[in-house]
C-alpha cells in the first residue's frame, strides 16, 4: 500500500512548490485522479494499481516509475518522460501522450484505445498484446520495438519511423500507414486488411508475406485489383 494518504500527497505536493520532487515515493494503489502534477519529478516512483485518470503529468519526469495496472484513463502526459516506465497492464485509453519519451519502457499488454502519441519517442519500447485500437501514433519514432499480437487496428502510424520492429501476429486492418518507414520489420502474418500503405518504405521486408486483402499498396494501387493500362 502508499506510504502516504491523497491528504499527505496533497500537502507535499503543495509545500514543494513548482516542479516538485517527488521521486521513489510508493504510491501504490493511491487515488491521484484529477491532480496537477505538471514538470513534477517522480522518477521510480511507485504507481501501480494507482487512480491516475485525469491526471496531468505534462513535462513531468517519471522514467523508471513503476505503473502496472495504473489508471491513466484520459490522462495528460505531454512532453512526459517515461523513458524504461513499467506501464504493464496500464489503462491509458483515451490519454494525451504527444511528444512524450517511451524509450525501452514496457508497455505489455497496455490499453491505449484512441490514445494520442502522435511524435512520441519510443524506441526499443515493448507493446506486446498492447490494444492500440484508433490510436494516433502519428510520426513516431518506434525503431526497434516489439509489437507481437497487439491490436492496431484503425491506428494512425502515417508518418512513423517503425523500422527494426517485431509486428508478428499483430493485427493492422485499416491502419493508415501511409509514408511510414517498414524497413527491416517482422511482418509475416501480420493482417494489413483494407491497411492504407501508400508510400510506404520496406527495404528487405517482403509485404506478400503479409495479409493484404484490400489493402493499398505502396504503388497507390489496392491489391488484388489488375493494374490500369492506358491506352494512346
Amino acid at each position: 500500500m502508499a506510504e502516504l494518504t491523497r491528504k499527505e500527497f496533497l500537502m507535499a505536493l503543495i509545500s514543494a512548490g513548482d516542479r516538485p520532487r517527488l521521486s521513489g515515493l510508493d504510491l501504490t494503489e493511491l487515488d491521484l485522479a484529477e491532480i496537477d502534477l505538471r514538470g513534477a519529478n517522480l522518477r521510480n516512483t511507485k504507481l501501480g494499481r494507482a487512480d491516475l485518470s485525469l491526471t496531468d503529468f505534462s513535462e513531468a519526469t517519471l522514467a523508471g516509475a513503476v505503473m502496472i495496472g495504473a489508471n491513466l484513463n484520459r490522462a495528460k502526459l505531454i512532453r512526459a518522460d517515461l523513458t524504461e516506465a513499467d506501464l504493464t497492464g496500464a489503462n491509458l485509453k483515451e490519454a494525451v501522450l504527444t511528444a512524450c519519451t517511451l524509450v525501452s519502457a514496457n508497455l505489455t499488454n497496455a490499453q491505449l484505445t484512441f490514445a494520442k502519441l502522435s511524435e512520441v519517442i519510443a524506441n526499443s519500447a515493448y507493446l506486446r498484446g498492447a490494444n492500440c485500437n484508433g490510436a494516433n501514433l502519428t510520426f513516431a519514432k518506434f525503431s526497434g520495438c516489439d509489437f507481437t499480437s497487439a491490436n492496431l487496428s484503425g491506428a494512425d502510424l502515417s508518418g512513423s519511423d517503425l523500422r527494426h520492429s517485431d509486428f508478428r501476429g499483430a493485427d493492422l486492418s485499416y491502419a493508415n500507414l501511409s509514408n511510414a518507414d517498414l524497413s527491416q520489420t517482422l511482418i509475416e502474418g501480420v493482417n494489413f486488411t483494407g491497411a492504407n500503405l501508400r508510400g510506404v518504405f520496406h527495404s528487405n521486408v517482403v509485404l506478400a508475406d503479409a495479409i493484404l486483402e484490400g489493402a493499398i499498396l505502396p504503388d497507390g494501387t489496392r491489391y488484388g485489383e489488375e493494374p490500369v493500362t492506358t491506352i494512346r
